[in-house]
Order: C-alpha cells, then sequence, then structure tokens
C-alpha cells in the first residue's frame, strides 16, 4: 500500500471498529491494520475480562449469557473511543442498540464476514472460548441470529474467509478508502 493510501484514511476517519463472529478476525486483522496507520488497538473483550476480572467463559459459567450480554453493553456504553483507534468488539456487543449506537458516533463500522465452516476451523476452543449465546444453541444457529445485526450495524462489510490475514487487512484496507472517498451525504445510519 502507498503511503498517501494510509495518510488519507488517517485524515479522513476518526476510528474504526471491527465487528464480526468469533474467529472472522477482528483482534488479528485490528491489530494488523492499526500498526499500519500508526492507531491504538483496543480488545473489547480484554477491556471486559479485565473490568470484570475473569475471563469471558468464567462469566458466562457463573452468571449466563444475558449478564455478560450486559455486561457487555455497559462496558462499551462507557468506552471512550479516542481518534485513531481500531476497536476489535466482541461478538455478541450488535445485541445492544444502545451501544452500537455509542461505538458509531465516532467510527467506521466494518463487518469482517467468514462462512461457517471457516469460523469453525479457526475456532479450536469453541466450548470454552466465553461466546455469549443461549444454552443448546449451536453456531450455525447463532451465525444466523448475528449475522442480520452485523449487516444492520456495519458501513462496511469485507469478506475475510478465504484470505490471508495481510490480504484482509489490504482489502479493509481499499474498502475504507473507497468509502472514504465516496459522497454519503444522503446516507443516514
Amino acid at each position: 500500500m502507498r503511503k498517501d493510501f494510509f495518510s488519507e484514511i488517517d485524515e479522513q476517519c476518526q476510528s474504526i471498529a471491527l465487528i464480526g463472529m468469533p474467529g472472522s478476525g477482528k483482534s488479528t486483522i485490528g491489530k494488523l491494520l492499526a500498526k499500519s496507520l500508526g492507531w491504538q488497538f483496543v480488545d473489547t473483550d480484554d477491556q471486559i475480562q479485565l473490568q470484570a476480572g475473569s475471563c469471558l467463559q468464567d462469566i458466562l459459567d457463573q452468571s449466563g449469557y444475558l449478564f455478560l450480554r450486559e455486561f457487555e453493553e455497559t462496558a462499551l456504553c462507557k468506552m471512550l473511543i479516542r481518534r485513531r483507534t481500531v476497536v476489535a468488539t466482541g461478538g455478541s456487543a450488535v445485541y445492544s442498540q444502545k451501544a452500537m449506537k455509542h461505538i458509531s458516533r465516532n467510527t467506521i463500522i466494518i463487518y469482517l464476514q467468514a462462512s461457517v465452516p471457516i469460523l469453525l476451523t479457526r475456532i479450536d476452543n469453541l466450548d470454552n472460548r466465553g461466546i455469549a449465546c443461549e444454552p443448546n444453541q449451536t453456531f450455525e444457529d447463532l451465525f444466523s441470529e448475528r449475522s442480520l445485526l452485523y449487516q444492520k450495524y456495519s458501513d462496511l462489510r469485507v469478506d475475510c474467509g478465504k484470505s490471508t490475514v495481510g490480504q484482509s487487512v489490504a482489502q479493509v484496507s481499499a474498502q475504507l478508502y473507497d468509502y472514504l472517498r465516496t459522497d454519503r451525504s444522503d446516507e443516514t445510519r
């Protein structure tokens, strides 16, 4: 990528939030994207675990998935998203309209997409990963449920399923660059 390409993104974009299913690459792609832009990186799952003093799976085991979603909503709504930051959200952030409204005020929201089979090959600890879902809900059902919400809240959608991490960062950057160069004065989120 050319240097002016990243300069254009840096000048026109306050911050970026990545949404998507577990295994879509939010944290991995987010770290590399932030590094390529010279920005900060924040993983909201890490922030939640720090605030709770325990891992996501422990929160789920002790208090249930609804409590984890509420805790995540509170943490996201209190989060100050600084300029020049790439934020990797938890997969269940989209269940909270309030949190997504807060995030959308200062970010361009990018949905990292991948198919269920690809996601499942990337997740080696599905049973103890800390995924906020109903008891006995299948990953496929969760994917169907969340996909609609990811689409609803995203400004951009990038298919990262068959790409390497480097290719995915390049795709995100290119789509973001194109998005910033498009007149969206008639759009409302």
